[in-house]
């Protein structure tokens, strides 16, 4: 008997998840920026799929394999009762989920606005995006209370089972879909022997802190402060937040906690504990090559598993939910072989712009980098992501500006890979930096900084 297929009890016990209010599916009817289930799909009632990691992009991927009939299980190696979420808690489009934004499912703070500031010799500047379905949330509990309802509706939900290297290959043989959804590197990867094939991460630390946030609520606010990275805080309501900072693996510090306390103290936010903070591993997109997102034998890659966030700010939980509804209803019409094509057309306009803007940290340039972040001041925060048009359009009426940028060596050798599609999936040069605290040795390395993965 397959280890799946064991009895394992679901989710705590907890009273019906609440649908959303309006009574759309944001899978079959579209939200944000995915335009929802086409029509005239095939009958998959007779399928089975497997999803591997019970995060956001594999609750996602077994909430709409699950709308086009698939039966359904989704493996999580830990209890939703007792997860820890190792990433900031912001989600730019809630309206992606299909859970009513509650404070009971895990939505304290329906954040107006995310406030950018750059903070350099010349001083800070500021720039505020308005947030229509932006909210900070307590993601623990938005993901118990998400698999709660998918264990509802037939989902067989698995807490607590790991999957190792050859369970994984085994069920390449037992169901006809296995969507990998377990972070970066995957499991997938992992099975393969193949962990240096990811590229373009970031290493972030976090943590919920008790304070007084009274000044920022509800909006949230990013921090670029010189450095390969960013700080940010993310209110949930007046007196608590997610704090955190990330950096680039060409610059990580050589203490960890030391420049996570340090940024706090500088942005009179309280530091917390070391036991109390956690850290992970997030891609930049696309730090896998897309062809490596779909094989042939009936497996597919979604979320950070895919290699995909924001390559400026790691920002990956709407494009993780967006992957893995783009990959079920390519599944429900026999389309899958188009999934990486599809997915990296989705989201290379974004790719490029956040990889060029990339380029004035690259390059020191924090005044560059302030006054782009004036020209585009005041587009939705998912809009200036998931179609950056209108920033562009707006870069482009300020000439000046655009002939500083191009004066700058990394925005010029930015622009030309980035019209030539060379992505930093095609260049896994191996650095000393990287190699320290890369994505393959993060098990390793967690223990000697106290926290668990």
């Amino acid at each position: 008997m397959s280890r799946l297929s064991s009895p394992v009890a679901g989710p705590s016990s907890e009273p019906d998840a609440i649908p959303g209010s309006d009574g759309s599916d944001p899978f079959l009817d579209g939200a944000g920026f995915f335009p929802g289930l086409p029509p005239g799909y095939d009958d998959c009632t007779t399928r089975s799929a497997v999803v591997v990691g019970g995060a956001m992009a594999g609750l996602a991927a077994a909430h709409a394999l699950r709308r086009v009939g698939y039966s359904v299980t989704l493996a999580e190696r830990q209890s939703y009762a007792e997860k820890r979420v190792n990433c900031g808690e912001a989600i730019t489009d809630a309206s992606l989920l299909p859970l009513e934004k509650t404070l009971e499912n895990g939505f304290p703070c329906a954040t107006s606005a995310f406030e950018v500031r750059v903070r350099g010799d010349g001083g800070t500047t500021s720039a505020s995006f308005p947030s229509a379905q932006g909210y900070v949330a307590d993601r623990n509990i938005v993901e118990r209370r998400w698999a709660h309802r998918l264990a509802g509706e037939g989902v067989a939900v698995r807490e607590e089972t790991a999957i190792s290297n050859t369970d994984f290959e085994g069920l390449l043989d037992e169901y006809d879909l296995v969507v990998d959804a377990t972070g970066q590197p995957s499991l997938a990867s992992r099975a393969a022997g193949a962990t240096e094939e990811y590229a373009g991460a970031m290493t972030a630390i976090n943590a919920d802190v008790e304070g007084d946030f009274s000044e920022l609520y509800p909006r949230a606010l990013i921090l670029f402060e010189g450095y390969l990275g960013y700080a940010w805080c993310f209110p949930k309501s007046e007196t608590r937040a997610n704090v955190g900072i990330g950096w680039a693996k060409q610059d990580l510090p050589d203490d960890f906690m030391a420049a996570f306390a340090a940024a706090c103290e500088r942005n009179g936010w309280p530091a917390p504990s070391r036991k109390a903070a956690n850290v992970a591993i997030i891609p930049r997109g696309p730090s896998l090559d897309p062809q490596r997102t779909y094989d042939a034998r009936g497996l597919v890659r979604v979320g950070d598993a895919a290699g995909i966030a924001n390559r400026f700010t790691g920002k990956g939980i709407s494009q993780a939910i967006h992957s893995s509804y783009l990959m079920a209803a390519l599944a429900a019409h026999d389309r899958l072989p188009e999934y990486p094509r599809r997915l990296h057309g989705t989201m290379r306009p974004e790719y490029a712009l956040s990889y060029l803007v990339r380029g004035t940290l690259e390059d020191g340039r924090l005044d560059l980098l302030g006054k782009i972040i004036e020209a585009v001041d005041g587009i939705d925060v998912e809009r200036v992501d998931r179609s950056p048009r209108e920033a562009l359009s707006r870069l482009a009426r300020r000439p000046a500006l655009c002939v500083r940028l191009l004066a700058c060596p990394a925005i010029r050798r930015r622009t030309i890979r980035a019209l030539r599609d060379d992505w930093e999936y095609a260049r896994r040069e191996p650095d000393s930096t990287s190699e320290r605290l890369s994505a393959a040795s993060l098990g390793e390395v967690l223990p000697v900084l106290g926290w668990r993965q």
